[in-house]
């Protein structure tokens, strides 16, 4: 019995070896956008980023990353522009209270990395490639990332003319072992 413990225990151990994959735990986070709209740049975040970070520069065959924010805390700076954005035409935060993006594939691009990830918004999902950064300083790290997402794609926002399509992403987590 003891030596099944123990043969099952070290192949556990050597499967972790083996992934060599580290569990980061966010810290703190900023999620922002920015949107032309009628001329001029809207500026904006979203709040309750919930992460899952598993990810190892060494095996990024066996990382992943994946992370939510809440639609109903999008915030323009402007409380009558938040509750016209939370409306059917836009977010429909009533029925889609989320944002999702999770990895499919992570891989080395550049001096920095990339993956494909699926993107949710209002219910459709989305395969993109997103750029980012990952920086290691002993047990913390930061990811970051800036990218476009086109609104229409996501059915944000009909088809206003005033508004642009592209939406410029940009997302920066604080992470520690």
């Amino acid at each position: 019995m003891t030596k099944t413990l123990f043969a099952f225990i070290s192949i556990l151990c050597l499967q972790g070896v083996a992934f060599g994959q580290t569990t980061w735990n966010q810290q703190s986070y900023e999620v922002s956008f920015k949107i032309r709209n009628a001329g001029m740049n809207v500026n904006g975040s979203l709040g309750n980023l919930k992460t899952t970070l598993l990810f190892s520069p060494d095996h990024l065959s066996t990382s992943s990353l994946k992370g939510t924010v809440d639609v109903n805390t999008i915030n323009t700076g402007i409380s009558a522009r938040n509750s016209h954005l939370k409306k059917p035409e836009y977010f429909n935060a009533d029925t889609f209270k989320i944002i999702e993006l999770v990895s499919e594939k992570l891989y080395i691009k550049g001096a920095g990395y990339a993956g494909m990830f699926k993107v949710t918004i209002k219910g459709v999902t989305k395969e993109m490639e997103i750029p980012f950064e990952f920086n290691q300083f002993a047990d913390e790290a930061e990811f970051k990332a800036i990218f476009q997402i086109n609104r229409r794609d996501f059915g944000v926002g009909g088809s206003s003319m005033l508004m642009g399509d592209e939406l410029i992403v940009n997302i920066d987590i604080k992470a520690k072992e």
